[in-house]
């Protein structure tokens, strides 16, 4: 008889409990991404310089899709100079409550589920996420269902 093999194992699934949004963009640092996934009702700009997310989605030039709800004010600034600035799309709903985080690539896929958006504000509120690193298959099932999202949002600007 034949074992299966598991979809990912144990030592891949980390649960996360502080500080959610710094570790994401760590993560994104040091990854090698083809493409990032990211669903964030609430985005904003990070007041620590290692946190600037403009310059790491530079550094990686990798496809970039965010969901997100209708910004305002500097949001709405900050995510019109990534879309201008950098290869990312950004879809809107006002309905968005899913907070989705993936990071796919050769060699580097991470998955983050969880409570926390991508802002500042998230940084010091208690938030859990579970992030799963290297399993291709789960990866590729969560983009399915993260790409089911796009299509409750509407193309921004």
């Amino acid at each position: 008889m034949t074992q299966s093999m598991p979809f990912v194992d144990a030592r891949d699934i980390c649960v996360w409990t502080e500080d959610i949004p710094k570790r994401f963009l760590d993560l994104l640092k040091l990854a090698d991404p083809l493409a990032i996934y990211i669903s964030s009702p609430w985005i904003s700009e990070f007041t620590e310089p290692s946190m600037n997310f403009l310059d790491i989605l530079k550094k990686k030039n990798a496809s970039t899709i965010i969901l997100t709800q209708p910004p305002k004010g500097e949001t709405r600034r900050f995510l019109k100079k990534l879309t201008q600035e950098t290869k990312t799309r950004v879809y809107v709903s006002n309905r968005l409550h899913a907070k989705i985080y993936i990071i796919e690539g050769i060699k580097h896929r991470y998955v983050i589920l969880g409570s926390s958006n991508l802002t500042q504000e998230a940084r010091g509120n208690i938030e859990i996420a579970v992030a799963i690193s290297g399993s291709d298959i789960i990866t590729k099932r969560v983009i399915y269902s993260y790409h089911y999202l796009k299509l409750m949002c509407r193309l921004w600007e």
